[in-house]
């Protein structure tokens, strides 16, 4: 009797094995059609992806001198560090909530001067470069903790 029993376990155990690959296949299977026919789903998901990188623009960074300022107009304009970034100055309009530092400190709008080494973090929004933050490096390239060159 005991054979019997082994010789049934060993025939039933393929027989189940090959049930559960056949219904992960179909699983797997079974959803690829509507998702790929017109492929609807995707275009909808495109479309919204695309509607959020226009409410969000990419940030982006200048290094530059200062080469203007305007303080009324809250205009700067900022040659390049490097030609990579444009060959020509770039131009920014300096948001009413910038955040402006010197030497890594909170400073003011007036306090931006012609010549200094400058980082300015901002955004494209209707073709015009808008400064969401402007960092102001002191002459020479000291920090604010007046650290001593080494050389």
């Amino acid at each position: 009797m005991r054979l019997r029993e082994s010789s049934a376990i060993s025939l039933l155990l393929p027989l189940v094995l090959c049930v559960l690959l056949a219904g992960l296949f179909a699983g797997c299977g079974g959803g690829s059609s509507d998702q790929s026919g017109n492929g609807g789903g995707n275009q909808a998901q495109k479309k919204g992806g695309e509607a959020a990188k226009k409410q969000a623009p990419q940030k982006k960074i200048a290094l530059g001198t200062v080469r203007s300022f305007h303080e009324d107009r809250r205009r700067l304009s900022l040659r390049p560090a490097a030609n990579a970034q444009s060959k020509k100055p770039l131009a920014f309009k300096i948001r009413k909530k910038a955040e402006i530092t010197l030497a890594g400190k909170k400073a003011e709008l007036s306090d931006v001067k012609e010549g200094q080494q400058a980082q300015i973090t901002y955004v494209v929004k209707n073709d015009v470069n808008r400064a969401i933050t402007v960092h102001l490096f002191e002459a020479g390239g000291q920090s604010a903790g007046g650290g001593e060159k080494t050389g």
